[in-house]
């Protein structure tokens, strides 16, 4: 299994961002990218066409 922690060390020199660990750094940067994700799917959706038949109130 690879160590990320001990490659991002390697390279930055540091495993810490502002006093906080770098993983909670990527978990925060991957639920930022999901919730972008999602608004350009559902965002980018047509509405439904309205049928007579499934119209609730007239």
């Amino acid at each position: 299994m690879i160590n990320w922690a001990n490659i991002w060390l390697k390279l930055f020199g540091t495993t810490q961002w502002m006093g906080i660990d770098i993983g909670f750094w990527v978990s925060m940067l991957l639920c930022a990218l999901i919730v972008v994700v999602m608004n350009v799917v559902f965002w980018g959706m047509k509405p439904k066409g309205n049928d007579d038949d499934t119209a609730g109130d007239k």
